[in-house]
């Protein structure tokens, strides 16, 4: 029993001994690999590391040859790298998906969207629900572009969600208030564009609520209808749609039987058409006159 236990504690120290051999060997070459990047010479790094054993490799000497490779947009040999030591170093998730963010924003500024659309595709299919922030624009972006609105949506719902940059924010909302107006989301694209000044999400804003009024009016939903109108007239925008706007409430006032109201919003139509040939305007006034004709403005 005795000769058995102390079998077993030689062989423990042995390995501790093999280890920490293996832990020097790592430091060192990582110390050599890092004065080559220094240098800027990134195929000597790589080969410095690439010396050393696969299977013996620490999280931190599998990071920095990821790295070199994404600093040479060997973005496959960065990925290969990085995805084995997601899954060999547990602890080391959070410094591999940072590393990923890293390669991305350096992609960017490269001019390689490809491979930043590439680095945050990777992150998200080993972290669905992380937070890549501005990434989530420029995947939303590539969906667009490769017209998988469905995939869009997703992206600039999330960017919405997370991104800070204001300027960035709102080029998001624009593409997904776009996407939602497409895919007949009116309310959903009225709610994103709320409380938010910019002139061509105020201009969205109206165009849409004018065309969810009138989707309620076909509804029979007046009152909603009426209240959408009525936040166009507020805002003001788009101005081509104010006499629409104005037409479209004295139609629905006029469903009502409240003709004495649906005289005064066909009146501000009749009002805008100041050369007198709107064919708009013209139907408004023919309209003012059966109603007032046969009497029926009185409430």
């Amino acid at each position: 029993m005795k000769r058995t236990t102390m079998a077993f504690v030689v062989l423990i120290a042995a390995l501790m001994v093999f280890l920490a051999g293996c832990n020097r060997e790592a430091k060192v070459k990582i110390g050599q690999a890092q004065e080559y990047i220094e240098k800027h010479e990134y195929g000597r790094a790589i080969e410095i590391l690439e010396t050393i054993n696969p299977s013996k490799r620490t999280a931190n000497v599998n990071l920095l040859l990821g790295e070199v490779h994404s600093i040479r947009f060997e973005f496959e040999k960065a990925d290969h790298v990085l995805r084995t030591t997601y899954e060999r170093f547990p602890a080391s998730r959070d410094s591999v998906l940072s590393m990923y963010l890293l390669m991305a924003e350096r992609f960017e500024k490269r001019k390689r969207t490809d491979l930043a659309i590439m680095a945050y595709t990777s992150l998200l299919e080993l972290e669905s629900e992380y937070n890549i922030g501005n990434g989530f624009y420029i995947l939303g972006y590539h969906y667009v572009e490769t017209n998988d609105l469905a995939k869009a949506m997703l992206f600039f719902e999330k960017a919405v969600e997370h991104i800070t940059d204001k300027r960035l924010l709102t080029k998001s909302k624009i593409e997904l208030i776009d996407i939602y107006e497409v895919v007949g989301q009116y309310r959903e694209a009225i709610e994103i564009s709320l409380e938010d000044p910019s002139t061509d999400i105020v201009f969205r804003r109206g165009k849409l609520s004018y065309l969810y009024a009138r989707s309620l009016f076909s509804k029979k939903e007046f009152d909603s209808a009426l209240t959408y109108c009525e936040s166009i007239i507020v805002i003001n925008s788009p101005r081509s749609l104010i006499d629409d706007t104005y037409f479209l409430m004295g139609e629905i006032f006029s469903a009502n039987n409240n003709y004495k109201q649906a005289v005064k919003c066909y009146k501000e139509v009749v009002k805008m058409d100041k050369f007198g040939n709107n064919e708009l305007a013209a139907l408004a006034r023919k309209k003012i006159e059966v109603m007032t004709r046969f009497k029926k403005g009185a409430p």
